[in-house]
């Protein structure tokens, strides 16, 4: 593909920076498998919902929902798993992946359920996940 050396186009440093980082593919890889791991949800929502929430018999729509929240963050997991091997949608795939990670942990730890060990765990990793992404992108701002 054509015009994806972004070194050359006059684009934001950051974007020309994070592609070469070495430590940043092995980082993706795993905090993308480890948020891929929703995709349980997806074939057992009423076991995570109980884990995580102590929801014991959850509504119809409860339970629709909870599938697609899965489906979309391992969906996310799979694009950090990508980026890892294609620097350049890793700009694009981590800003979305801070703002999906950064939104639970707001969501959890906003509410009643910051005081689920689970789901605070849950909303904790994902905030630190976050916190990570955030100073990979900002030290690739550094010149």
């Amino acid at each position: 593909m054509q015009g994806l050396d972004f070194r050359d186009k006059g684009l934001p440093r950051a974007v020309a920076k994070i592609l070469p980082m070495p430590q940043t593919g092995p980082i993706l890889i795993v905090t993308g498998a480890i948020t891929a791991c929703a995709l349980v949800a997806v074939f057992a929502p009423v076991a995570v919902l109980r884990l995580l929430f102590g929801v014991t018999a959850p509504e119809q729509l409860t339970i629709m929902i909870a599938r697609h929240w899965a489906l979309l963050v391992s969906l996310v997991g799979g694009l950090l798993v990508y980026a890892a091997y294609h620097p350049e949608v890793r700009f694009a795939v981590m800003i979305a992946a801070v703002v999906e990670k950064l939104a639970i942990g707001v969501l959890v730890f906003a509410s009643p359920w910051r005081r689920r060990l689970s789901a605070a765990t849950v909303a904790g990793g994902d905030t630190a996940i976050a916190l990570l992404y955030i100073w990979i992108l900002w030290g690739a701002r550094s010149p």
